[in-house]
Protein backbone atom coordinates (compact mmCIF):
# COMPACT_ATOMS: atom_id res chain seq x y z
CA UNK A 1 0.00 0.00 0.00
CA UNK A 2 2.90 2.34 0.75
CA UNK A 3 5.40 0.66 -1.54
CA UNK A 4 6.55 4.00 -2.97
CA UNK A 5 7.99 4.83 0.45
CA UNK A 6 10.12 1.68 0.68
CA UNK A 7 13.32 3.25 -0.75
CA UNK A 8 13.11 6.11 1.76
CA UNK A 9 14.93 5.39 5.00
CA UNK A 10 14.61 7.04 8.40
CA UNK A 11 17.85 9.04 8.23
CA UNK A 12 16.87 10.47 4.86
CA UNK A 13 13.43 11.51 6.09
CA UNK A 14 14.81 13.17 9.22
CA UNK A 15 17.35 15.08 7.10
CA UNK A 16 14.49 16.49 5.05
CA UNK A 17 12.47 17.36 8.14
CA UNK A 18 15.53 19.12 9.60
CA UNK A 19 15.58 21.31 6.49
CA UNK A 20 11.88 22.05 6.92
CA UNK A 21 12.34 23.07 10.55
CA UNK A 22 11.03 19.86 12.15
CA UNK A 23 14.11 18.86 14.14
CA UNK A 24 12.63 16.64 16.84
CA UNK A 25 10.97 13.90 14.80
CA UNK A 26 13.30 11.02 15.64
CA UNK A 27 12.38 8.74 18.53
CA UNK A 28 14.79 7.90 21.33
CA UNK A 29 17.50 5.45 20.18
CA UNK A 30 16.51 2.83 22.78
CA UNK A 31 13.55 1.87 20.59
CA UNK A 32 14.85 -0.92 18.38
CA UNK A 33 13.48 -3.45 15.87
CA UNK A 34 12.98 -7.00 17.07
CA UNK A 35 14.75 -8.26 13.95
CA UNK A 36 17.24 -6.43 11.69
CA UNK A 37 15.08 -6.48 8.56
CA UNK A 38 12.00 -4.98 10.24
CA UNK A 39 10.67 -1.89 8.50
CA UNK A 40 7.60 0.18 9.30
CA UNK A 41 5.92 2.41 6.74
CA UNK A 42 2.41 3.69 7.41
CA UNK A 43 0.05 6.00 9.32
CA UNK A 44 -0.18 5.87 13.10
CA UNK A 45 -3.17 4.44 14.93
CA UNK A 46 -2.43 5.55 18.49
CA UNK A 47 -3.05 4.05 21.92
CA UNK A 48 -2.28 5.85 25.17
CA UNK A 49 -1.50 3.52 28.10
CA UNK A 50 -0.58 4.13 31.75
CA UNK A 51 0.72 2.08 34.67
CA UNK A 52 -2.20 0.82 36.75
CA UNK A 53 -2.08 -1.92 39.37
CA UNK A 54 -5.68 -1.54 40.51
CA UNK A 55 -8.24 -4.21 39.56
CA UNK A 56 -9.84 -3.39 36.23
CA UNK A 57 -13.01 -4.93 34.78
CA UNK A 58 -11.76 -4.82 31.18
CA UNK A 59 -7.95 -4.50 31.06
CA UNK A 60 -7.71 -5.14 27.32
CA UNK A 61 -10.84 -3.19 26.29
CA UNK A 62 -9.15 -0.26 24.60
CA UNK A 63 -6.76 -2.55 22.74
CA UNK A 64 -9.76 -4.41 21.35
CA UNK A 65 -11.40 -1.06 20.49
CA UNK A 66 -8.35 -0.09 18.46
CA UNK A 67 -9.07 -2.89 16.00
CA UNK A 68 -12.39 -1.19 15.18
CA UNK A 69 -10.40 1.84 13.96
CA UNK A 70 -7.76 -0.12 12.06
CA UNK A 71 -7.33 -0.04 8.29
CA UNK A 72 -4.88 -2.09 6.21
CA UNK A 73 -1.43 -0.54 6.35
CA UNK A 74 -1.94 1.23 9.68
CA UNK A 75 0.69 1.07 12.42
CA UNK A 76 -0.32 0.50 16.04
CA UNK A 77 1.67 3.09 18.03
CA UNK A 78 1.48 2.56 21.80
CA UNK A 79 2.66 5.08 24.37
CA UNK A 80 3.34 3.51 27.76
CA UNK A 81 4.12 6.74 29.65
CA UNK A 82 6.98 5.24 31.61
CA UNK A 83 5.69 1.72 32.39
CA UNK A 84 8.66 -0.56 31.75
CA UNK A 85 7.85 -3.91 33.36
CA UNK A 86 5.20 -5.71 31.33
CA UNK A 87 4.66 -6.72 27.72
CA UNK A 88 1.61 -4.90 26.39
CA UNK A 89 1.80 -6.55 22.95
CA UNK A 90 2.46 -10.10 21.80
CA UNK A 91 1.81 -12.92 19.37
CA UNK A 92 -1.99 -13.15 19.53
CA UNK A 93 -2.58 -9.42 19.14
CA UNK A 94 -0.17 -9.50 16.19
CA UNK A 95 -2.10 -12.39 14.66
CA UNK A 96 -5.37 -10.46 14.93
CA UNK A 97 -3.75 -7.32 13.52
CA UNK A 98 -2.26 -9.16 10.56
CA UNK A 99 -5.70 -10.58 9.72
CA UNK A 100 -6.86 -6.97 9.29
CA UNK A 101 -3.90 -5.98 7.14
CA UNK A 102 -1.99 -4.30 9.96
CA UNK A 103 1.57 -5.65 10.04
CA UNK A 104 3.43 -3.33 12.42
CA UNK A 105 3.48 -2.20 16.03
CA UNK A 106 5.63 0.47 17.61
CA UNK A 107 5.87 1.15 21.35
CA UNK A 108 8.14 2.92 23.79
CA UNK A 109 7.40 0.10 26.23
CA UNK A 110 7.99 -3.63 26.26
CA UNK A 111 6.58 -6.56 24.27
CA UNK A 112 6.57 -10.34 24.62
CA UNK A 113 6.31 -13.38 22.31
CA UNK A 114 9.11 -11.84 20.26
CA UNK A 115 10.22 -15.06 18.58
CA UNK A 116 6.68 -15.83 17.44
CA UNK A 117 6.18 -12.31 16.05
CA UNK A 118 9.43 -12.54 14.14
CA UNK A 119 8.46 -15.92 12.72
CA UNK A 120 5.18 -14.55 11.39
CA UNK A 121 6.95 -11.57 9.82
CA UNK A 122 5.24 -9.01 12.05
CA UNK A 123 7.23 -5.77 12.28
CA UNK A 124 7.82 -4.67 15.87
CA UNK A 125 9.84 -1.79 17.28
CA UNK A 126 10.04 -1.54 21.07
CA UNK A 127 12.21 -0.66 24.04
CA UNK A 128 12.69 -4.22 25.26
CA UNK A 129 11.08 -7.53 26.15
CA UNK A 130 9.24 -8.93 29.17
CA UNK A 131 7.37 -12.17 29.88
CA UNK A 132 4.98 -10.34 32.23
CA UNK A 133 1.38 -9.79 31.13
CA UNK A 134 0.06 -6.24 31.03
CA UNK A 135 -3.07 -7.04 33.07
CA UNK A 136 -2.73 -5.49 36.52
CA UNK A 137 0.30 -3.49 35.41
CA UNK A 138 -0.66 -1.16 32.55
CA UNK A 139 -3.98 -0.08 31.05
CA UNK A 140 -4.54 1.43 27.59
CA UNK A 141 -6.94 4.30 28.24
CA UNK A 142 -7.45 6.07 24.91
CA UNK A 143 -7.47 5.17 21.21
CA UNK A 144 -6.69 7.50 18.30
CA UNK A 145 -5.76 10.53 20.37
CA UNK A 146 -2.53 12.56 20.41
CA UNK A 147 0.23 10.84 22.39
CA UNK A 148 3.85 11.26 23.43
CA UNK A 149 5.80 8.17 22.38
CA UNK A 150 9.54 7.72 22.35
CA UNK A 151 10.09 11.42 22.92
CA UNK A 152 7.96 12.55 19.97
CA UNK A 153 4.47 14.02 19.85
CA UNK A 154 2.31 11.88 17.55
CA UNK A 155 -1.17 12.55 16.22
CA UNK A 156 -3.36 9.88 14.64
CA UNK A 157 -2.50 9.68 10.96
CA UNK A 158 1.08 10.94 11.33
CA UNK A 159 3.36 8.83 9.16
CA UNK A 160 5.77 6.35 10.72
CA UNK A 161 8.99 5.44 8.96
CA UNK A 162 11.18 3.01 10.91
CA UNK A 163 14.16 0.84 10.05
CA UNK A 164 17.40 -0.38 11.62
CA UNK A 165 18.62 3.19 12.19
CA UNK A 166 15.56 4.15 14.21
CA UNK A 167 12.10 5.69 14.05
CA UNK A 168 11.10 8.85 12.18
CA UNK A 169 7.68 10.43 12.73
CA UNK A 170 6.45 12.54 9.81
CA UNK A 171 3.58 14.91 10.65
CA UNK A 172 0.65 14.28 8.33
CA UNK A 173 0.65 17.91 7.19
CA UNK A 174 4.11 17.61 5.61
CA UNK A 175 4.03 13.98 4.51
CA UNK A 176 3.71 14.68 0.79
CA UNK A 177 6.44 17.32 0.87
CA UNK A 178 8.80 15.03 2.77
CA UNK A 179 8.14 12.25 0.26
CA UNK A 180 8.88 14.49 -2.73
CA UNK A 181 12.04 16.02 -1.26
CA UNK A 182 13.26 12.64 0.00
CA UNK A 183 13.06 11.14 -3.48
CA UNK A 184 14.96 14.12 -4.89
CA UNK A 185 17.69 13.79 -2.26
CA UNK A 186 17.82 10.03 -2.76
CA UNK A 187 18.60 10.56 -6.43
CA UNK A 188 21.35 13.00 -5.47
CA UNK A 189 22.79 10.56 -2.93
CA UNK A 190 22.97 7.88 -5.59
CA UNK A 191 25.00 10.21 -7.80
CA UNK A 192 27.29 11.17 -4.90
CA UNK A 193 27.80 7.52 -3.97
CA UNK A 194 28.85 6.67 -7.53
CA UNK A 195 31.38 9.50 -7.63
CA UNK A 196 32.82 8.63 -4.21
CA UNK A 197 33.10 4.96 -5.21
CA UNK A 198 35.02 6.07 -8.30
CA UNK A 199 37.58 7.80 -6.06
CA UNK A 200 36.42 11.41 -6.08
CA UNK A 201 37.38 13.62 -3.14
CA UNK A 202 34.64 13.88 -0.48
CA UNK A 203 35.40 17.61 -0.24
CA UNK A 204 34.94 18.13 -3.96
CA UNK A 205 31.80 16.00 -4.08
CA UNK A 206 30.24 17.85 -1.16
CA UNK A 207 31.07 21.24 -2.63
CA UNK A 208 29.51 20.14 -5.92
CA UNK A 209 26.28 18.57 -4.59
CA UNK A 210 25.93 19.68 -0.96
CA UNK A 211 25.22 16.07 0.03
CA UNK A 212 27.20 13.77 2.29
Amino acid sequence: MYEAWKPIYSALATDIMDQLGYRDQGMIPEIRPTHPDAQIVGPALTLDAYANTEPHPDPYGQIFAAYDHASPGDVFVIATNGEQRSGLWGELLSTAAKAQGVESVLTDGLVRDVRQMNEMGFNCFCRGYSPLDSAGRIIPEKVNTPIQCGGVAIHPGDFILADYDGVAVIPAAIKDEVFKLSLEKLQGENTVRDELAAGASPREVFDKYGIL
